[in-house]
């Protein structure tokens, strides 16, 4: 996964939790928007356990998954 994705998609998934916690309507749609974009940008060689995290939502494992990397 070429770096450019990867921080956009780390940026993506801390700006939804971040926006989760403030319950900020329009925020967690506009960064659930940019999620699922990014999301059917993977490409193919991206890894398997990422793929699984963003298909279950499950965006904190997500996010935490791509900072150990």
């Amino acid at each position: 996964m070429s770096n450019p994705s990867v921080n956009e998609l780390r940026d993506a998934l801390t700006a939804f939790i971040a926006a989760s916690a403030t319950r900020d309507a329009g925020q967690i749609g506009a960064t659930l928007k940019r999620i699922m974009e990014l999301e059917r940008q993977l490409p193919a060689d991206a890894p398997e356990r990422l793929r699984h995290f963003l298909s279950r939502r499950s965006y904190q494992k997500a996010l935490e998954f791509l900072e150990l990397r």
